[in-house]
């Protein structure tokens, strides 16, 4: 399989452009997060989507040029082809420079993960304590065992 350097560069460009969008798009949840503004999650989950399709669609066709050219289907993989190649030499440096935008995004979007998860556990706490149920803190026994018990208040009484 011949490799066009042409083709590689524009693949590597694409991906840079739709990481560039999906760091813009996970720095525009957090702020929805941060402010609870819960109205634009849907959209930004269904933009997220999109990229991230076309994100695994380039991987794919990655992995099938390694796999014609017989190399490992994983980054090392695409390391040693673009090394290995004097042509394709100069892709490294923007090679290398796509997959610390890719690890950035993972990084925003595990804190935007655990911000909503934070927000879950609040919410159902808050439902909790509306319902008049309060969560009995977790306490040790002589033996050093957990132990919990529920208990339950009455908000108000009629």
């Amino acid at each position: 399989m011949s490799l066009n350097p042409t083709q590689l560069r524009e693949m590597i460009a694409q991906d840079s452009t739709a990481l560039t969008q999906l760091k813009q798009l996970l720095a525009y949840e957090r702020e929805q997060l941060e402010q609870r503004k819960q109205d634009e999650l849907p959209r930004i989950i269904e933009q997220k989507s999109m990229l991230l399709d076309q994100l695994n669609h380039s991987a794919k066709q990655r992995q099938q040029i390694l796999s014609a050219l017989n190399l490992p289907t994983n980054a090392q993989g695409w390391d040693t082809l673009l090394q290995r190649n004097t042509t394709t030499q100069p892709l490294v440096s923007e090679w290398n420079l796509l997959v610390r935008e890719f690890e950035d995004c993972q990084k925003m979007n595990d804190i935007n993960g655990k911000m909503i998860a934070r927000s879950q556990q609040t919410l159902s706490h808050l439902l909790g304590l509306l319902k008049g149920k309060v969560p009995a803190p977790s306490l040790y026994t002589a033996q050093g065992t957990k132990t919990q018990a529920t208990s339950s208040y009455t908000v108000a009484k009629a």
